[in-house]
């Protein structure tokens, strides 16, 4: 019999606020670069050069995160521009203390500790419920915010259910 237990969740990061000072930067700079080029021959150098950094950075803009919890093991990968992925996090169930609804309180109160690292890894969509991870790694504590669904939840809470706090149905 199959043991395994499965369970996947994309979500799509808001936008950035920086995002639309980015492009208008890029339009004056392209304007900039080709009234140079016309003027002077070099000005294609700066053209080539604000082409592969657009490259270089447009890439990274746009970012889903997709959690996957397979048997005992949740991990966290970011898609970027839906063509680079990367895995962000691999968290084993063992070392995890606890899984619960986010408390923004409580959150507020503990990043005063600089001995615990905080990781996001959420849309930050306002009004959307997000779940913490505190646990342990290399000696440190970690809590990490993420927007799971029902059934990545209950596949955690299966695994381990004395450390995963459901809704209230």
């Amino acid at each position: 019999m199959n043991n395994d237990i499965y369970a996947e969740w994309l979500i799509k990061r808001k936008n950035p606020w920086y995002l639309v000072p980015y492009y208008l930067l890029v339009g004056v700079l392209v304007l900039v670069v080709i009234a140079i080029t016309v003027r002077n021959s070099w000005g294609i150098v700066g053209l080539a050069a604000l082409i592969v950094g657009v490259m270089f950075t447009y890439r990274y803009l746009a970012v889903e995160y997709e959690y996957v919890f397979v048997t005992s093991e949740l991990s966290i990968d970011a898609i970027y521009s839906q063509q680079i992925r990367k895995t962000k996090k691999r968290i084993e169930m063992n070392d995890v203390e606890s899984v619960e609804p986010t408390n923004e309180e409580a959150l507020k109160m503990r990043r005063e500790d600089k001995n615990i690292v905080f990781e996001d890894y959420t849309s930050r969509e306002k009004g959307v419920p997000s779940y913490t991870i505190t646990f342990t790694e290399k000696g440190a504590t970690h809590i990490l915010t993420f927007e799971p669904n029902d059934k990545l939840l209950k596949a955690m809470w299966r695994c381990s259910p004395s450390k995963v706090k459901l809704p209230r149905s």
